[in-house]
């Protein structure tokens, strides 16, 4: 996964797998993605609430990442069915061409008539997803380590070792016996593990697991390798981290775009199972942690905080942030799922609830309304696991923030796979007339 290092820097280690805690799936769990969706032989409600030139925007650099990536001839699944990654995007492109002087109405329409809605293995039931929300935050900062700012926000760590678990399992025979199942080895080559090296004065050196937040936030950090970007208060710090990436503001006016670039290899660890005394799980959201973290001393914040060893490194950004698939997200377009059951750069259809709020400063929506669009699945996060996840990314800033704060309702998924008809007539149309 460091291979792409810039990817899924958003959704990387989303704080908003607490929610889980109260939600149990008591269905069966299954393994690959040939199980993770079905046809849907039922009437689609083909409806978008945003703009249908960010529609068109989101679909369009969504096609030609797909089409200049390296990776043309992988196959998207789509449970059992499989789309080769070029036919996909041409697929999208001819849409597109299609939809040309024509309304939003008519290209969902066109959308329907072209690709078939398949439904998610879900949660509880099939197609049932639990959605949360994650946004790029805004805060206040310091060049140089103040009292109000005394977080760093810290680079790259150079000691950092990246070790390829599944190499090992596939060069090494006598590893790779020892894995007992065909669902642990699948899953174990994808693994990667970070460390550190450690000499121990006569030359011969050893690896041990990377530092935990505890040991990285303590007073005298053993990180002494990593660039330190700027600093922040504390707990903004540790929010920032959760998103994956944020704008930094200094007091001369100028700002610095920071992303995720590596993590620790430590566990994420909501923190909010540790708060159920103080905030009832009905009232649980970003918003009511971070209220009643700033009622406690520092001393009582970092102990809590603690709890999750998860710890994020970033990079300086001058674009926008990026997706683990490599592209620039697309506010309240971009989902983020398990990479594991879900296939990246695919067109869905998101229906679910939406938070209304009666003022910009409101902890708690007024009201939430039915609602759905069209979202492309390019992201993953440390906390979205398992065929019943969605994680939307809303946008950025205090309106995102406070939106994307709430949001833990269960809603649908369908993910859009090209028809047999349409497949035949890409192909046929391929060096054509394709846009």
């Amino acid at each position: 996964m460091d291979s792409m290092k810039k990817a899924g820097l958003i959704s990387r280690c989303v704080f908003v797998s607490f929610f889980l805690l109260a939600i149990s799936c008591a269905r069966a769990p299954i393994q690959t993605a040939t199980q993770s969706m079905r046809p849907y032989s039922k009437k689609l409600v083909w409806q978008d609430d945003l703009s249908y030139e960010s529609l068109l925007y989101a679909i369009k650099s969504n096609a030609e990442f797909l089409e200049k990536s390296n990776k043309k001839d992988a196959a998207l699944v789509f449970g059992p069915k499989s789309v080769r990654q070029q036919e996909y995007a041409d697929a999208l492109k001819m849409v597109l061409g299609l939809a040309d002087g024509k309304s939003k109405e008519e290209f969902l329409q066109l959308l329907s008539e072209y690709f078939e809605p398949m439904q998610v293995y879900g949660q509880s039931s099939w197609g049932e997803v639990f959605i949360t929300a994650y946004y790029e935050p805004v805060m206040k900062g310091s060049r140089e380590k103040t009292v109000r700012f005394s977080q760093p926000i810290y680079g790259y760590p150079k000691d950092m070792v990246i070790i390829h678990f599944g190499d090992f399992i596939e060069s090494l025979p006598h590893i790779r016996n020892k894995v007992k199942t065909d669902v642990f080895e699948q899953k174990s080559q994808k693994q990667i593990l970070r460390g550190r090296m450690v000499s121990n004065g006569s030359g011969r050196t050893s690896i041990y697991p990377f530092y935990s937040r505890e040991e990285i936030d303590k007073e005298n950090s053993p990180l002494t390798t990593s660039e330190i970007l700027a600093w922040v208060e504390p707990l903004d710090s540790f929010f920032l981290q959760i998103q994956g990436s944020g704008t930094i503001e200094f007091n001369d006016g100028k700002s610095l775009r920071v992303g995720y670039t590596a993590q620790n290899g430590h566990p994420y660890v909501p923190i909010g199972k540790y708060l159920f005394d103080v905030i009832p799980k009905e009232d649980m959201s970003m918003q009511s942690i971070k209220g009643y973290l700033k009622t406690l001393p520092t001393e009582e914040q970092q102990k809590i905080l603690n709890h999750n060893p998860s710890y994020v490194f970033f990079e300086s950004l001058k674009g926008k942030p990026l997706t683990f698939m490599g592209t620039e997200v697309n506010p309240g377009r971009t989902i983020a799922t398990d990479y594991n059951f879900f296939p990246k750069g695919a067109l869905c259809l998101l229906e679910y609830q939406k938070p209304l709020f009666e003022s910009e400063s409101d902890n708690k929506p007024s009201d939430w309304v039915n609602s759905s669009r069209l979202v492309i699945d390019q992201d993953t996060g440390g906390a979205i696991r398992g065929p019943g996840r969605v994680d939307l990314y809303w946008g950025k800033g205090p309106e995102a923030e406070q939106a994307a704060g709430v949001m833990k309702k269960l809603g649908k998924l369908f993910y859009l796979v090209p028809s047999d008809r349409t497949l035949e007539l890409v192909r046929q149309l391929k060096g054509n007339t394709l846009p």
